[in-house]
């Protein structure tokens, strides 16, 4: 299993906002290889954190490049967020559930 993560600052006054348009973002790519993700989000300093699970790190390399992710992102990055968010990719290697 394969992660992204991607950290930037969310814009106070939109913070729920920015959940809902999050979740209609992600959803779609529970077809496409993504298994799980996760937004993480401290309202007090408007930190934001957002960690997708990938099945594969070839699931993940092609979501991150598509024509969808990249518009999506640009989309969250305009409304929403304080700076383009600064994607990590790693590889899961345990997991304690």
């Amino acid at each position: 299993m394969f992660a992204r993560v991607m950290s930037t600052g969310i814009k106070k006054d939109v913070m729920d906002e920015s959940i809902v348009e999050w979740t209609k973002h992600l959803k779609p790519y529970k077809d496409v290889g993504m298994k799980k993700a996760y937004m993480l989000l401290n309202r007090a300093t408007g930190e934001y954190l957002s960690i997708t699970l990938w099945e594969s790190e070839e699931a993940q390399r092609k979501n991150a490049g598509s024509p969808a992710q990249k518009e999506g992102r640009e989309a969250m990055t305009k409304k929403y967020f304080t700076g383009p968010p600064a994607p990590s990719n790693f590889e899961v290697v345990s997991v304690i559930e």
